[in-house]
């Protein structure tokens, strides 16, 4: 029997005589023992020694058994261990008071060597089995704990699938019905005198029409559905598209760069949700910035799955990813927005920001339908840092 098998036992005396007697029975049948000379020593020695059972004289100088007894049981990590009394003493209100301290039994001075040794292996026993028990019921409430979580991912993602398939079906039937008010529109406009009460109408029907349009897609966009037809582009033209599409409309002192690590492969991407994605972004780092202006990065690099485990659930840590980030020195989240920042409709839209609050909802589901990931980093007055990770094996 190694030394984690033999039965711990504390044993508490102030008499060193009765230490000996009570500590040479039970190291003779293969027990760890440790001494103790007072209730003092002997709280401090459950800490470091974790008996699997405490032996305890009644009747000490300072702190007497039961007192230290009770004090043993305040402490958490010795709650649960059997605590039998030593004592000469068998009146019913003293074994009454013990019992209420919280010791499990009492063996009477002098005690018998057999009875000792049975009491303190009974106890021991049950309370070796009562720990295993609590283990196995921790066990198995983790485990309860998974399969629910399973259950609930299983449950959400069929429901996502069918949110999928009816918004596809909403979506298409959508764009048909705006056509064809868009179609009349232009029918309309152009039987009209250009400068016309109606001209001006029909233009207020048309822009209200392509925005309800925009707010459609973004939605199918953001269940993993786009309708829209898309050609493929490359990671360095993805960051030169981005540039060249904000060059006019950055706010004055506000600039926007690009790198790509040496290590980066050039993946090819979905030109669409790319571009949707890191517009939705940086249209958001540009409504963070304070009006002495401020700096956007896109940076993009090859990372482990590994490095992001504690970061990102469900992601595959023996994998490579491609991250795009989004690096601003804005003026940062609180934790209130940042918790809600990729909530549907959930905006603190100023005047640049998208105001249908749909922006960073509509790039998950886009990292979503890639099967890829997005984290964000922010603090109020530190700035912000949206990551986006694509799967390397996705497309090359």
């Amino acid at each position: 029997m190694n030394e984690k098998e033999k039965p711990r036992v504390l044993i508490v005396d102030d008499n060193p005589d009765n230490l000996m007697v009570a500590a040479s029975a039970l190291a003779e049948h293969g027990f760890s023992l440790m001494l103790a000379r007072s209730g003092a020593e002997a709280i401090a020695a459950a800490d470091r020694f974790m008996p699997d059972a405490i032996l305890l004289d009644v009747v000490m100088p300072d702190l007497d058994g039961f007192e230290t007894c009770r004090r043993l049981k305040n402490k958490a990590l010795c709650r649960d261990i059997p605590v039998i009394f030593l004592t000469a003493r068998s009146e019913q209100e003293d074994v009454l008071e013990g019992f209420k301290a919280g010791g499990a039994d009492f063996i009477s001075k002098p005690f018998n060597r057999e009875e000792m040794l049975h009491r303190v292996e009974v106890h021991i026993q049950r309370f070796r089995l009562q720990q295993q028990l609590q283990k196995r019921n921790e066990a198995l409430q983790e485990e309860i704990e998974l399969r629910r979580k399973r259950e609930l991912q299983l449950s959400i993602s069929e429901r996502a699938r069918v949110a999928m398939r009816i918004s596809a079906g909403i979506s298409h039937h959508f764009n048909n019905m705006f056509q064809t008010v868009l179609g009349y529109s232009e029918l309309i406009e152009a039987a009209a005198k250009p400068d016309s009460d109606i001209v001006k109408q029909v233009r207020r029907i048309v822009a209200a029409t392509q925005k309800t349009r925009q707010i459609v897609n973004q939605l199918a966009n953001y269940l993993g559905n786009s309708n829209s037809e898309s050609s493929e582009i490359q990671l360095e033209d993805v960051f030169a598209e981005i540039e060249v599409a904000f060059a006019g409309i950055l706010p004055a002192g506000v600039s926007l760069t690009s790198s790509i690590a040496r290590n980066c492969p050039n993946r090819v991407f979905n030109r669409t949700d790319i571009i949707q994605a890191l517009t939705n972004i940086v249209m958001n780092s540009i409504e963070a910035m304070p009006a002495s202006g401020g700096q956007i990065n896109m940076k993009a690099s090859l990372v482990h799955g590994r490095d992001y485990g504690r970061q990102i659930e469900n992601i595959d840590a023996g994998a490579d990813y491609i991250e795009i980030a989004v690096v601003d020195n804005g003026t940062g989240m609180e934790k209130a927005v940042l918790d809600k920042a990729c909530e549907p409709f959930f905006t603190t839209a100023g005047n640049f920001a998208d105001k249908n609050g749909l922006g960073l909802s509509v790039v998950q589901g886009i990292m979503h339908a890639s099967q890829g990931f997005m984290s964000i980093d922010s603090e109020m007055g530190s700035g912000t840092v949206v990551r986006l990770l694509f799967p390397v094996s996705d497309a090359l």
